[in-house]
This record gives C-alpha cells, structure tokens and sequence, in this order.
C-alpha cells in the first residue's frame, strides 16, 4: 500500500509538471507567433506582386502586411552609393549597393547584394521586402541624393526594398516555434497518457523493485 501511494503521488507530480509545463509552453508558442506573425507569412506566401501604384500609397511597411512584393520598375538607376568592408591588405570589398527604382514620376530606394551594374534601362522584376530605412541609410544615402539633386526631393518614396537575403530572425522564429510546439505535445502526451491502472504506469514499471522506494 506504501509503494502505490508513493507511486500516485509520484504520477500526481508528472501530471502536474506536465500541466504547468504544457501551460507555459502554449503561451510562449502563442506569444512567439504574434510577435512573428507578419514576416512568418511573408515567408511562407509571398513574394507578392505588386503594381507601382500600391508602391506608391505606400509610406512604410506599416502600411501593408505584404511585405516581401515583386515588382517591376521602369528603369533602375545606379546612385553610386555602397557600403563596403575593409579586408586584409587594405583591400576593400562591396557588400551591397544602392539603386533608385524608377515608377512613373516616383523613385523608390532599393539596396541590392554587391557592387552595382550602373544605369539598367530595361531591369527584369525585383523582389525584396518593404523595410523602413536605417538611419544610417536616411542620412547617409537618402538625404545625400536629395541635396545632390534636390529637384527629386518630393520624388523619393519614404522606405527601402531590400534584395539582399536576410531571413535570419524567421528562420530563427520558426526553429522556437518548432522546439515549442514540440515541448507542447510532449507534455499534453504525458497528460492523457492512461493513469487508471497505476500498476501499469511508467513510473510504476520503473519503481517496481520496492528497494527503489525511498
């Protein structure tokens, strides 16, 4: 009789860490998915074509749950701008570069892997994602073309379309979505699991030998 109330109480504490844990788990999983929700389905549906027009109603990637777009630009202009990194030697190389989409009367700022092509008068569709400019980007690059040319001022679309592929942080969402939806089965496994025999319990099985019983 000692052994199987040992043995209860044993499978009451399972039960009850399996429920706390499930408990804790379900709402990390759930909090995971809201916080990533937009670029999670980005990931997954998009790219989505979009036409100029919705580019520019656009004032940031606020303004739309479609993020990750294909577009196709009129004209792509080299602005001469890049960001590169010194190498060993004193060498420096590219990491990417900057070009102005042109839509209709509108030019919309995208930054793409390397160095630039110069001017493409007839560029294929480009994909990327609708991001909000660093500032780094603004100051840097924005702004510098606006005092270059300031009769663009008024032309430049108020964000950036980033071709580079940067899906880290999703990647990094989807492998905790992954390991939390794991954890939740796991644990909802040990709740239903039959407890009417407790002879029959893992546990139970476990701590057959009543020398295992302290």
């Amino acid at each position: 009789m000692e052994q199987n109330s040992t043995i209860q109480k044993l499978i009451k504490s399972t039960k009850l860490t399996a429920i706390i844990t499930a408990a804790v788990a379900i709402l990390l999983l759930a909090l995971l998915v809201a916080f990533n929700i937009k670029p999670l389905y980005n990931h997954f549906a998009g790219p989505f074509e979009v036409s100029s027009g919705e580019l520019i109603s656009y004032q940031g990637p606020k303004d739309t749950f479609r993020t990750y777009v294909t577009t196709q630009p009129n004209v792509a202009l080299d602005t001469n701008f890049y960001y590169y990194e010194k190498q060993e030697g004193g060498s420096e190389k590219v990491i990417h570069s900057y070009y102005a989409l042109m839509f209709d009367d509108r030019l919309l700022l995208a930054k793409f892997p390397g160095a630039a092509r110069g001017d493409i008068l007839q560029p294929e569709p480009v994909t990327g994602r609708i991001v909000r400019l660093s500032d780094q980007e603004n100051t840097q690059v924005l702004q510098a073309l606006m005092e270059e040319f300031p009769n663009l001022e008024e032309a430049f679309l108020p964000y950036i379309l980033d071709t580079t592929a940067n899906n880290g942080s999703v990647w990094l969402a989807i492998i905790g979505i992954v390991i939390l939806l794991g954890l939740t089965i796991w644990s909802l496994v040990n709740l239903i699991r039959p407890s009417g025999d407790s002879s029959k319990h893992p546990i139970a099985r476990e701590i057959s030998n009543p020398d295992d019983v302290t």
